[in-house]
């Protein structure tokens, strides 16, 4: 299964929500697919860990023009340690490739207009934590996603959020 963006269509006078090209359809095919993965980790003592891992994807699908929303190409690295007992942090940065999707536009003439080939462009993210271990149950943390702000789209017409920030805290009951 491959998820494809739904029709859009302006004139719908129905109360359908999902026809404002903001949902997607899932579609079958038979997909082959050849794929490289590899992945290195390494552990450093007790107090700091590394690792990197990606992934080459080549896709040949029998009926549908482009294996919809499906990258090529995904690369991550991630980077934990505690700096005390007590304090840890981490980052986390990853890259992920072009992917297709199909738009299709429905004219005021009920009629579709050519389905058109959206390529949704590669983009890279960096994320970053840092938290406290009060005790075994509370734990206080703060997180930064999207550090590098860019403005890409996940799936199409889904823009990510720039730059986030969270702050909370976990505790546990058991």
């Amino acid at each position: 299964p491959m998820f494809k963006t739904n029709v859009l269509d302006y004139d719908s006078v129905n109360e359908e929500g999902y026809t404002y090209g903001n949902s997607f359809d899932i579609v079958y095919d038979t997909v082959k697919t050849l794929s490289i993965y590899g992945e290195l980790k390494a552990d450093f003592f007790f107090f700091f860990s590394f690792g990197i891992n990606g992934s080459y994807n080549a896709y040949d699908t029998n009926d549908q023009a482009e294996a919809w929303n499906l990258p090529s190409l995904k690369l991550a690295a991630n980077l934990d340690f505690n700096i005390t007992p007590k304090w840890y942090a981490g980052a986390k940065v990853f890259f992920v490739g072009e992917r297709k999707d199909q738009f299709i536009q429905q004219s005021t003439l009920g009629d579709f207009a050519p389905a058109e080939v959206t390529v949704l462009d590669s983009y890279f993210d960096l994320n970053v934590h840092i938290g406290y271990k009060h005790n075994e149950r509370l734990t206080f943390f703060l997180k930064g996603n999207n550090l590098a702000g860019q403005d890409y789209q996940k799936w199409n017409n889904y823009p990510v959020q720039g730059i986030q920030g969270l702050l909370g805290a976990n505790y546990k009951f058991d």
